[in-house]
């Protein structure tokens, strides 16, 4: 799975920002390296990316400026040769919709997570001065 685009509606101190992060190269590498100065979203846009793929946690600390009833985040996915358009409001089932605002299972993300974790997610593609 390759992240395309991330869409941070309504996340922590985002409102429809966007993070587009270009095409896959057609040759060479494809590592993308997120970077800025402290309080910048770095960590913010990342835990996006998480609760985007694995749920919006029921205690996040994201929802205060939004409201935790209103919180959304969206990306375009890449797998299975396809782009994949995605949002994902708070809530326990349902939360993972379509474009058209359908709901999606949990299993459209499964089989390309291919078993990973939040947790496990978070060790592999995040580092910080802890895992430095």
């Amino acid at each position: 799975m390759r992240l395309r685009r991330l869409d941070l509606t309504r996340y922590g101190h985002f409102a429809d920002a966007r993070l587009d992060f270009g095409e896959k190269p057609a040759s060479g590498h494809d590592l993308t390296i997120v970077y800025g100065l402290n309080e910048a979203g770095k960590s913010t846009a990342f835990a996006a990316f998480l609760d985007l793929l694995f749920r919006i946690e029921r205690l996040t600390p994201y929802g205060w400026l939004h409201g935790a009833e209103r919180m959304e985040v969206g990306a375009a996915l890449e797998f299975d040769g396809a782009t994949h358009e995605v949002r994902r409001v708070r809530g326990a089932a349902g939360s993972l919709l379509d474009t058209a605002g359908r709901p999606l299972a949990e299993a459209f993300l499964g089989g390309p997570l291919a078993g990973l974790t939040r947790e496990t997610c978070r060790a592999m593609f995040s580092l910080d001065d802890a895992s430095l």
